[in-house]
């Protein structure tokens, strides 16, 4: 029987926009005669399978060139390091020819084409649960390669030999290995992966996506990873005896750290519980075989082929969801590490990925921010998805990623009638964070007006004044503290807004940063337009700072503070300036 081959639509995507021709792996599951293929990377001296979330594995091979052809000896060879299945996929490309991907599988040295089907990102994670496992193992050795090789190796086989214990945080629930034992407790082995679900109060995640400003949900599991304190007395492959030391004295250093394990894994909704043990244990393996070889990609060094250990700087773990790839990949950067210094390696990053070389997707600030990250009293991550649309019939052009809306009240501060334009000026700031561009935290109202002062903007007197600023003072802050420049537009009057349509849709189409308004004594942040080119009609998708309740989604959206907008919105009588902060090119 045939499988059923399922391709991500972020897969075709990528696939399509290839720039040169290519060969490379593909990253997916399989269960019950089905593929699902999840993403892909070109060959080279990183594998990345040990960054992918547990249970996602190689499943093929793919292969871009100029004219659609294959090398069918290179294929029959790469598909062998293929271990999940008997009949691996093999996608064929042919260089920017996006209806020109031909699937086929390979089975017994024979290449054979395949029909597939295309299917969405929520289709693909309707059928997943998420499991984030977390938890503490401690390392210690000389620091020298071999003995810290020597070390993973001993916490590989401590932890596959039955030693942990898995629990989900506030419940009852624990699954234990060893044949001799009940394998779970809190919960029927023979219950599905989603029954866990309801034991667990905080799993649902949201990733949102552009098309058409929707949003579906993901599934994520916390389970937390422990070490057995106590021994299984039925365990006959113990036969105790002292420990044998060895001492050799010699000057050298040790690695005495804890390694903090925060790894993620892809489960089948309705996998049985059963099986979960196994597939954690295969999580925390894969994910301590990525410490390992961050640990020597970033320390090890060779000289004449002798390899030198550097001073050994604590790793931090780094979960991503680039909108492009459509899954999740971690990774791990030392803390003594600069985004800038890490720049080459990011570079290596998207190119081994098919992504654009112009946009950040894996500096720190893009790492994925789970529900327990973004708690609900802080600020709301764009409201404007799920707005009423617009019905101007345009070119519709939206900010592009994540911010934050601030407006008045927020902090228990009052700054209702003087502070809308510091607000929006902290949405603009928030956009750049969330998007990795600055590592600094948005600028506090102190902040903000110390800058002017510093710069000579403004007096001293005007530090913890209340008095207004505008969009000139928004560039100069923006400039200074996050070092963006931004472009001015003025406009005469309100009115006179409808002329800039081609402008804005260019700002948002090349730029995608919210634009930061001010007029008369008002201030708002424009976060999109629809231009009806042909009719000249306009709607402005526009957030408003001066709202003074709570962060309610459901009052947002629909009392107004945030959605679109005709060009009678604009006061008539005043004159605008528009401040449409740029954006720095490069990862």
């Amino acid at each position: 029987m045939k499988p059923l081959i399922k391709i991500s639509e972020s897969v075709i995507k990528r696939l399509s926009k290839a720039k040169e021709p290519c060969f490379g792996k593909l990253a997916g599951t399989c269960s019950q005669n089905t593929f699902v293929v999840l993403g892909l990377h070109v060959d080279n001296e990183t594998d990345l399978f040990n960054s992918y979330p547990g249970e996602v594995y190689c499943c093929g091979v793919f292969q871009i060139n100029d004219d659609g052809t294959f090398d069918e000896d290179r294929v029959l060879q790469s598909v062998h390091v293929v271990d999940v299945t008997d009949s691996p996929i093999f996608i064929s490309c042919k260089l920017g020819a996006p209806n020109e991907i031909v699937v086929r599988i390979v089975s017994n040295d024979h290449i054979e084409e395949l029909e597939y089907l295309t299917v969405s990102e929520q289709d693909i994670y309707s059928q997943f649960v998420h499991i984030r496992l977390k938890g503490e193992i401690p390392l210690k050795c000389e620091v020298s390669l071999e003995s810290i090789q020597e070390a993973f190796q001993k916490v590989i086989k401590t932890v596959s030999s039955g030693e942990v214990v898995f629990t989900i945080p506030k419940t009852n629930v624990f699954l234990f290995g060893g044949a001799n034992e009940d394998s779970t407790v809190g919960i029927d082995s023979e219950r599905k992966v989603v029954d866990m679900l309801e034991e667990s109060n905080e799993t649902v995640e949201g990733i949102q996506k552009k098309k058409k400003t929707q949003s579906f949900k993901l599934d994520i599991l916390d389970i937390n990873i422990l070490k057995r304190v106590t021994r299984n007395t039925e365990d006959s492959a113990t036969n105790q005896h002292a420990p044998l030391c060895i001492l050799e004295k010699k000057a050298a250093k040790a690695l005495d750290t804890m390694l903090c394990i925060d790894f993620l894994s892809v489960i089948y909704r309705e996998g049985k519980v059963a099986n979960l043990y196994e597939i954690l244990i295969e999580t925390t393996v894969r994910y301590l075989k990525l410490y390992e070889s961050s640990l020597m990609s970033y320390f090890v060094t060779y000289v004449s082929d002798i390899a030198y250990i550097a001073e050994v700087s604590r790793l931090e773990t780094f979960h991503f969801y680039p909108t492009e790839c459509g899954h999740f990949l971690t990774l791990l950067y030392p803390t003594s590490e600069t985004e800038n210094s890490l720049k080459k390696q990011r570079e290596l990053l998207h190119k081994q990925l098919l992504l654009d070389v112009v946009t950040p997707m894996f500096r720190r600030g893009n790492r994925y921010k789970f529900k327990i990250e973004n708690p609900n009293s802080g600020p709301l991550l764009n409201p404007h998805e799920g707005v009423k649309p617009t019905d101007n019939g345009g070119t519709i052009a939206l900010v592009k990623g994540k911010y934050e809306y601030y407006h008045y009240c927020q902090n228990k501060m009052d700054d209702n009638g003087w502070g809308c334009a510091y607000r929006s000026l902290q949405t603009l700031a928030s956009w750049y964070k969330l998007q990795g561009y600055v590592d600094r935290e948005v600028p506090s109202y102190k902040e903000i007006q110390k800058c002017l002062v510093d710069i000579g903007d403004k007096p001293a007197s005007f530090i913890d004044s209340r008095q207004w600023i505008g969009s000139t003072e928004v560039n100069f802050v923006l400039n200074t503290l996050l070092g963006i420049t931004c472009k001015i537009l003025y406009v005469s009057s309100g009115e006179d807004m409808a002329m800039k349509g081609p402008e804005l849709v260019n700002h948002f189409l090349n730029q995608g940063s919210p634009i930061m308004i001010g007029g008369g004594v008002l201030a708002h942040t424009i976060l999109g337009v629809d231009y009806n080119q042909q009719t000249g009609d306009i709607r402005f998708l526009i957030l408003d700072p001066h709202y003074t309740g709570g962060e309610d989604l459901h009052v947002i959206q629909n009392k107004g503070w945030c959605g679109w907008k005709t060009v009678d919105f604009w006061d008539k009588s005043a004159y605008y300036n528009m401040c449409l902060p740029q954006v720095p090119r490069g990862v």
